[in-house]
C-alpha cells in the first residue's frame, strides 16, 4: 500500500486539470497492506479547502477528508467500490454550483465512513449537498447549519430552479456520520438543502450517524430505497419547504440511542411559510427499539405547519407514541387533507403507554389541542391497529430482516402508488416479497 502525500497547491493544481486522477510523490507506509487492496492503490489525503473543475476519484484508492471540503465548481465523480474516509471535523459538501457523480453498484457499493478504530458516531460530518431549489426561508436562501456561517457563499443553498440538478448518489454507504457545531446546529449523515428534482438518491444506507440519518432543507429532491440505522436523533428529518417524493424508505431505530422515526417541520420561525413542506411517502417500515418504557421513542412526529402524504407503511415498536400530530397549524393541514397517513398498520412497542391506541399520541406529546390522533388516524378505515406485520427480524440490529412472511397481511389489500413511482408496490411497508436491502447494506 502506498501513501500520497501532497501540499494544498498540487490539490488545487490537480484539480483543475480535469478528469485526470490526482498524482503526487509515493512514501512507503510503515503498516501492511490490507487483502483486497488492488495492487498500486494509494491512501489519498484530501486536505479542507476548495476542488474546483472535473474530478475523478477511483475505487482502487482510499480517499482521507482531512477537514471541510468543498467541491465548488465543475462535477466530482465518485467510481463504484471507492472508499472514503473522514477525519474527525471533516465533512464532504457539494456545492450549489458544482454536482456529484457517485454511482456504486449492489456488488460494489460507495462507502463515506470515519477513519477511526474503533469508529463511532460523530466521528466526522457526513455528506452535504446543496443547490438551487425552492426553499421557505425569506429571501429565498440561507445557509445550511452545521457550519460556520464565516464560510459565506459556500454553504448557501436555494433558489427558483425546482428542477436543479445536486448530482447523483446510488449505491451508496454513509457510517459513523454528523456532528455537532453548536446547539441545533449540527451536520446529518446526508444533509440536502434545496436540491431539485433532477437530483438522484437511490439505493443509500445511513448507519449509526450521530444526529439525524437524512435532513431534508426544502427542495424538490426525490428519495428512494433508502436505509436510516439506528441514528443518535432521527431517522428522516425534513423542513424549510420539502416537496419530494419518498418510495422504500426504512428507519430502525436502537435501544439507548434515537429519538422519533420522522421529525417534519414546515418552518419553525413561521409556521404558514410557502413552498409548505409536503412529501409524498409511499412504502416506508419504521422500526423503533421496542425497548422499555424509560427509553421512550416516537414514531411519527408532524408539527409546525407541515402537510405531506404518507401511504402504505408500517410504524412499529414505539414506547412514546404511534404519530402525534402537534400544533394548530398541522392540525390545520390535516383537516385540509393536506397532511394524512392512509393504508398504515400500526404496532404498538412491547411496553408502550398503557392504553394505546386510546393513548395513540403518547399522552398529549404535542401541543395538538383536543385533536385526537387515535380517532382521526388509528381509526382511519383504510389504517390497521396493532396487527402483527410479521416481518422476519425487524428488531434485530446486528442482522435485520424487514422482508415480510409469505402470510403477512401487508402483502394485499394496500393502495397502488401513483405514476411516476413503482406503481407494482401495493403491498405496505419498505419490501414486499423481494428484499432490496440484501448485498449492499451493512450493519
Amino acid at each position: 500500500m502506498k501513501k500520497l502525500s501532497w501540499s494544498l497547491a498540487l490539490v488545487f493544481a490537480a484539480a483543475c486539470g480535469g478528469d485526470d486522477a490526482l498524482t503526487g510523490d509515493d512514501t512507503p507506509l510503515p503498516d501492511a497492506p490490507q487483502p483486497d487492496t488492488p495492487p498500486g492503490a494509494m491512501i489519498i489525503h484530501v486536505p479542507a479547502g476548495d476542488l474546483a473543475g472535473n474530478i475523478t476519484w477511483e475505487a482502487q484508492n482510499t480517499y482521507i477528508l482531512d477537514g471541510y471540503v468543498f467541491v465548488t465548481s465543475g462535477k466530482l465523480t465518485i467510481q463504484a467500490g471507492t472508499v472514503i474516509k473522514g477525519e474527525n471535523g471533516s465533512a464532504l459538501t457539494i456545492t450549489k454550483d458544482a454536482i456529484l457523480d457517485a454511482q456504486g453498484t449492489a456488488q460494489k457499493p460507495i462507502v463515506l465512513t470515519s477513519n477511526k478504530t474503533p469508529a463511532a458516531p460523530g466521528d466526522w460530518g457526513g455528506l452535504v449537498m446543496l443547490g438551487k431549489a425552492p426553499i421557505n426561508v425569506v429571501g429565498g436562501t440561507n445557509a445550511v447549519e452545521g457550519f460556520p456561517t464565516s464560510l459565506g457563499d459556500k454553504i448557501v443553498y436555494g433558489g427558483t430552479n425546482a428542477a436543479h440538478d445536486c448530482g447523483k448518489l446510488k449505491y451508496a454507504r454513509i457510517e459513523y456520520a454528523g456532528f455537532l457545531l453548536s446547539p441545533d446546529n449540527e451536520l446529518n449523515g446526508l444533509t440536502m438543502g434545496g436540491c431539485g428534482s433532477a437530483t438522484v438518491v437511490d439505493f443509500v444506507q445511513v448507519h449509526l450517524g450521530q444526529d439525524d440519518g437524512v435532513e431534508m432543507f426544502g427542495g424538490t429532491a426525490n428519495l428512494s430505497h433508502l436505509v436510516i440505522s439506528q441514528p443518535d436523533d432521527d431517522g428522516l428529518d425534513w423542513d424549510r419547504g420539502w416537496t419530494g417524493k419518498v418510495q422504500f424508505l426504512v428507519i430502525q431505530q436502537k435501544t439507548g440511542r434515537g429519538d422519533k422515526g420522522i421529525e417534519a417541520d414546515n418552518n419553525n420561525n413561521d409556521n404558514e411559510l410557502t413552498p409548505r413542506s409536503a412529501p409524498e411517502i409511499w412504502n416506508m417500515t419504521i422500526v423503533g427499539a421496542n425497548g422499555a418504557a424509560a427509553d421512550p421513542q416516537g414514531g411519527i412526529h408532524l408539527r409546525r405547519g407541515t402537510a405531506g402524504k404518507i401511504n402504505n407503511s408500517i410504524v412499529m415498536g414505539f414506547t412514546k407514541f404511534a404519530v402525534d400530530v402537534d400544533g394548530a397549524s398541522s392540525v390545520g393541514q390535516f383537516t385540509a387533507n393536506a397532511l394524512a397517513l392512509k393504508n398504515v398498520y400500526f404496532l404498538k412497542g412491547t411496553n408502550a403507554t398503557a392504553n394505546w391506541p386510546a393513548n395513540f399520541d403518547g399522552a398529549g406529546a404535542g401541543n395538538d389541542g383536543s385533536f385526537d390522533e387515535a380517532a382521526q388516524i388509528g381509526g382511519d378505515a383504510t389504517n390497521h391497529i396493532d396487527i402483527d406485520p410479521m416481518l422476519g427480524a425487524a428488531f434485530n440490529i446486528t442482522a435485520p430482516d424487514w422482508k415480510p412472511a409469505a402470510a403477512s397481511p401487508v402483502l394485499t389489500n394496500c393502495a397502488t402508488p401513483p405514476a411516476g413511482l413503482d406503481t407494482t408496490a401495493t403491498y405496505c411497508g419498505a419490501i414486499g416479497s423481494t428484499d432490496w436491502t440484501t448485498g449492499w447494506t451493512k450493519f
